[in-house]
């Protein structure tokens, strides 16, 4: 231990015996415990500020001397370690560091003990700069110029830098799978631009109608046969980019060790949420046609002089009868807010006038499960609020086809800020989707068009 750390050390303990003889006692401390306290702390400074003068100055010396270079009597000696690892001018020294980080680049062009060398020196040359740019950078009380991650702002990194403390990144952990796993998908194919999905154009299911145009008929014998035929439309989908980009300092890679982990997890949530959004909200231009702006939506009528920001009994079984089939794919998806509402509707069986609750909750394997009129019912954020129209969706998901260009694509560079010693972390997901249905269809029963997607008028 040099002298300065031995001040350090000694200002310090003398520090925590005043605080531990003030909590030993039970008491706040005194005025003059406090201003002794203000005193080491000014002192172990001090000697923090001198110490790094020093060390500055042997590294100058160092640059300009080499192994030639001389220690002042009495002050610290430089051990091994502290020696420079590229010799020479700066530019000589650079000159050096690049090559190892080209040997770093291609590995596939240099032998494994080349590598191994070079990845020592560059790791060695870091560390022996993290100690000397984290504390400028604290003293500056600057961020890097781009805006990125830093130790010097604690809301941007410098929070995960304390000593002894446990660190965990937690997230809200709202609901943003259970769309898209319901979704009828697809994964094109390296150098596919879009996706075409032909289908029969059916609008109505009256006779002439039905599979866009196909007809049987009754036919006595030897009579002659009339024909008919269908009609086809195309649905294309065409991935668009979803883009997410970081930054951060060579301070925060090298310290916080499970940032990069959790990095990719919050960007993959993030991903997982706009893809979801896009599903229900898409506007369609640019972007995913989500279900709340598609033309084969039918947002049923409000009851007669039905209060705002209400739901009723009435809503619910509107909605249902003009579901175009009742498969195991389809779901209630509703805000949050909607759930008093709901846990309150039911059905009057009987002449006793017994109620059957519609929404139900039950538990299964440790996971709540909830029911609207048997239908699964999932909350999502991305259900429009109480009373908007969109707040309550009845939904058959395998109606609604999405397409992506596989996994999220995650590239590092050390490059865009190389001179800030900051990593640019850039990720990318295509992705797109649009119901299979351009328009709801008449039944051939009836004048109420049904669909695969339904929700209530706005209620306001």
């Amino acid at each position: 231990m040099n002298k300065y750390q031995v001040r350090m050390d000694v200002a310090f303990k003398k520090m925590e015996a005043i605080r531990k003889k003030a909590e030993d006692e039970s008491r706040n401390l005194t005025t003059e415990e406090l201003q002794e306290r203000a005193d080491l702390k000014a002192e172990i400074k001090t000697a923090q500020k001198e110490m790094e003068d020093f060390r500055a100055e042997e590294e100058l010396r160092n640059q300009l001397y080499g192994d030639n270079a001389l220690t002042l009597e009495g002050n610290l000696a430089i051990e091994a370690s502290d020696q420079p690892i590229y010799r020479g001018s700066t530019a000589t020294a650079l000159g050096q560091q690049l090559l190892d980080i080209r040997t770093m680049s291609r590995p596939d062009a240099y032998g494994a003990g080349e590598i191994r060398a070079a990845r020592s020196r560059l790791e060695q040359t870091e560390k022996r700069n993290a100690a000397k740019l984290e504390a400028q950078a604290r003293k500056e009380n600057r961020a890097a110029a781009t805006g990125g991650m830093t130790v010097g702002v604690s809301s941007e990194g410098g929070y995960f830098l304390q000593g002894e403390t446990s660190v965990d990144l937690m997230t809200t952990g709202f609901n943003n799978s259970e769309v898209l796993s319901r979704c009828a998908s697809r994964t094109l194919a390296p150098g596919t631009q879009f996706l075409e999905i032909i289908g029969i154009d059916e609008t109505s299911r009256a006779n002439g109608s039905r599979g866009g145009g196909i007809r049987v008929y009754t036919a006595a014998e030897l009579d002659a046969f009339t024909a008919s035929k269908t009609k086809f439309k195309k649905v294309r989908i065409e991935p668009t980019k979803l883009t997410g980009l970081y930054y951060a300092s060579g301070e925060v890679i090298r310290n916080v060790t499970f940032l990069g982990q959790e990095m990719r997890q919050l960007f993959g949530e993030e991903f997982a949420f706009k893809a979801q959004d896009l599903v229900i909200n898409g506007s369609g231009a640019g972007e995913a046609l989500g279900i709340l702006n598609a033309d084969c939506l039918i947002a049923v009528a409000k009851d007669s002089g039905q209060a705002a920001d209400t739901i009723s009994t009435d809503n619910i079984l509107n909605m249902e009868s003009r579901l175009w089939e009742e498969r195991p794919s389809v779901v209630y998806l509703v805000n949050r807010e909607t759930k008093p509402q709901l846990s309150q509707l039911s059905i009057a069986i009987g002449t006793g006038g017994v109620l059957a609750p519609l929404y139900k909750t039950d538990f299964y394997q440790g996971k709540r499960i909830s029911t609207l009129n048997g239908f699964p019912c999932i909350t999502i954020e991305q259900a429009a609020t109480l009373g908007d129209k969109g707040d309550v969706i009845l939904a058959d998901l395998s109606q609604y086809i999405t397409a992506n260009r596989g996994d999220i694509n995650e590239a590092m560079s050390i490059h865009v800020n190389f001179i800030y010693d900051q990593e640019t972390y850039r990720f990318i997901y295509f992705f797109d989707g649009q119901p299979r249905w351009k328009s709801s269809v008449t039944p051939y029963k009836g004048s109420a068009t049904v669909g695969p997607f339904l929700t209530i008028a706005a209620r306001a």
